[in-house]
């Protein structure tokens, strides 16, 4: 076996630790975890109850989308967790599969997110469309899934560099025993490993440049304004429809009743379905506005990665940016009647339907158990009588042989 300059030296257990910080080290191992389960299984009741719609509409395959990359980005970002458990941190092959899958990993959390903020945008603006220009909203759902496809593989696109964006080698130490990896962005400018020079194409290096601006352009501001716009303007529709009701239901109350109930009831639909989506935007542009803020600081300035201030307030952003994904099933549940009876309705089926298997497997096994007991008892008298006759000639013979 070749050995490496580092095959004699051994790292301390300080030294194999991947969190920057205890704060860190506490947020991977109690917080995020925790976080991404419950993420993981509100996003899976939302699916469960968007999919068992009986209409399916545009924003509801819109939010399907949204809770399915929130679901994988949860998923993808669990390793991250996992390796500041010291049963990870110092085994050899976990951290080999960390290592050489982080930057996938990342780069897959990174497109979810940017699939998640363009499908957040879809749904404020279809809800808008639906208040505006109502005819517009009863249009076929074909439309909303090629929306679906282009924001999927375009932000899949623009997000591809991240999986080239950094040089990451993988070294051994301690006779083949420890295993450690540092990272370099490959437009760095000063000193390279070993103090060599940056050995990529100066083409490539643009092309990074070029991908990180657009991406923070694209993914990242762009959104974030259009966001805090389209949810202004939600806000001051769903305004400008309740004092427009008013106005009409004062007409109203020398009509017809039926009339008016059945207005009433439109009415209180859309704002129910306008006061959800407005809640679902504003919670994700809060979480999710300090994050698109430090990238664009990381991105425009020269702020060290080792400044600790940064690394706190970029920790506390990405914190906050998982917590935004877990909020979606809370969202739901308490802005929405019709969710909450529509989740509990599935929740009723599925155990009446397993109610309803259960009953019919245990009255088979009664009717089993009672063809059984039936038959013994059939044996039983059987073998009594069978039992009596053989007495009865076994007398005979005796008298007979007396006689």
């Amino acid at each position: 076996m070749q050995q490496t300059p580092f095959y004699n030296v051994c790292l301390k257990p300080e030294q194999q630790a991947v969190a920057g910080s205890l704060l860190e080290l506490h947020l991977q191992r109690y917080l995020f975890p925790l976080l991404s389960f419950c993420g993981i299984l509100g996003n899976c009741l939302n699916l469960t109850v968007l999919f068992n719609k009986p209409s399916s509409s545009r924003s509801n395959m819109f939010l399907s989308t949204m809770a399915l990359s929130d679901i994988i980005f949860l998923i993808f970002i669990l390793p991250f967790s996992l390796i500041n458990y010291p049963i990870f941190t110092y085994n050899y092959y976990f951290r080999l599969f960390f290592f050489r899958t982080k930057l996938h990993l990342r780069a897959i959390c990174n497109w979810c997110s940017a699939v998640t903020i363009w499908c957040v945008i879809a749904v404020c603006t279809d809800r808008l469309i639906g208040i505006r220009r109502p005819l517009m909203a009863r249009m076929s759902c074909r439309k909303s899934i090629l929306i679906n496809l282009f924001i999927i593989f375009t932000t899949g696109a623009l997000t591809f560099y991240q999986h080239l964006e950094y040089y990451c080698p993988i070294r051994e130490y301690c006779k083949n025993t420890q295993i450690l990896s540092m990272c370099k962005n490959v437009n760095t400018k000063g000193p390279w490993f070993r103090n060599g020079t940056n050995p990529y194409n100066p083409w490539f290096i643009k092309f990074i440049d070029y991908s990180i601006y657009t991406n923070v352009f694209v993914i990242v501001i762009f959104p974030i304004i259009i966001l805090v716009i389209l949810n202004v303007y939600l806000l001051y529709t769903l305004k400008e429809r309740t004092n427009n009701w008013k106005m009409l239901n004062e007409k109203l109350n020398s009509g017809s009743r039926k009339n008016k109930n059945d207005l009433l009831k439109l009415h209180r639909i859309e704002n129910r379905v306008t006061i959800t989506v407005a809640l679902i935007v504003t919670t994700f542009t809060l979480t999710n506005g300090p994050s698109a803020i430090m990238t664009l600081i990381k991105t425009v300035s020269n702020v060290s990665n080792r400044n600790k201030t940064f690394l706190l307030f970029d920790l506390l952003t990405n914190a906050l940016v998982i917590c935004g994904k877990t909020c979606n099933f809370l969202l739901f549940c308490l802005s929405s009647k019709h969710f909450r009876r529509r989740l509990i309705t599935l929740f009723l089926k599925k155990i009446q339907v397993r109610g309803e298997n259960v009953s019919v497997h245990l009255l088979e096994s009664r009717f089993e158990l009672s063809r059984t007991l039936h038959f013994n008892r059939l044996s039983k008298f059987l073998n009594r009588n069978n039992e009596e006759k053989m007495k009865d000639e076994g007398l005979r013979k005796i008298r007979r042989s007396i006689g």
